[in-house]
C-alpha cells in the first residue's frame, strides 16, 4: 500500500500459494506503509487501463488502452472527453488494437463488454460527481474476461 508503481517497485507478487510464500515474498518487497493480500483473479481475457486526468486546456480527458505491461509496449490507446457516451466508448475500444483479444481471438472467448462499458461509465460517474476534488484516476489492469471485469488496481489523485 502506499506505493503508486507497484510493478516497478517490486512491490507485486503473483502466484502465492501458501502462507510461506507470501511470508517470504513480503520480506522481499518495499512495504510502502504496509501490504494488501487480495485473491488472484485469472481467467483474464485481456488488461485494459481506463484513466481520467483533468487537463488544463479540455477539463478531463478519458484514456482507454491496452493496460498491465503491455500499457507502455504497445502504445495502443485512445482518449475522449469526459464524459463520453456508452457508444462513442464502444466505438473507441472498437479501434484499439486488442480489441481482437476482447472479441476472442483465435477461438477464445471474448471479454464481457458490457461489463467493460459499466466499468468505464462508472469511472466517468466517479469523477463527474467529484469534479473539481479528483485530478487524476487510473484503473490498471482492469481484467476483462468472459465472466466480466475487474479492476486489480487503481490510484485516485486529490487536488487540482
Amino acid at each position: 500500500q502506499g506505493i503508486a508503481h507497484k510493478t516497478e517497485a517490486g512491490a507485486v507478487a503473483l502466484n502465492l500459494m501458501t502462507p510461506g510464500a507470501v511470508r517470504k515474498a513480503a520480506k522481499a518487497m518495499p512495504s510502502g506503509g504496509g501490504f494488501l493480500v487480495e485473491e488472484m483473479i485469472g481467467g483474464a481475457a485481456v488488461e485494459l487501463l481506463i484513466g481520467v486526468v483533468l487537463d488544463p486546456a479540455h477539463g478531463y480527458v478519458l484514456t482507454l488502452a491496452a493496460g498491465g505491461g503491455l500499457s507502455e509496449l504497445l502504445q495502443d490507446r485512445a482518449a475522449l472527453l469526459v464524459p463520453a457516451t456508452r457508444d462513442q466508448v464502444d466505438q473507441a475500444l472498437g479501434g484499439l488494437k486488442i480489441n481482437r483479444l476482447l472479441a476472442g481471438y483465435r477461438g477464445a472467448a471474448a471479454a464481457d463488454r458490457a461489463a467493460i462499458l459499466d466499468a468505464v461509465m462508472a469511472l466517468q460517474a466517479y469523477v463527474t460527481q467529484n469534479r473539481g476534488r479528483v485530478a487524476e484516476v487510473e484503473i490498471n489492469p482492469l481484467l476483462c474476461g468472459p465472466g466480466g471485469a475487474v479492476a486489480a488496481d487503481a490510484l485516485i489523485v486529490t487536488g487540482e
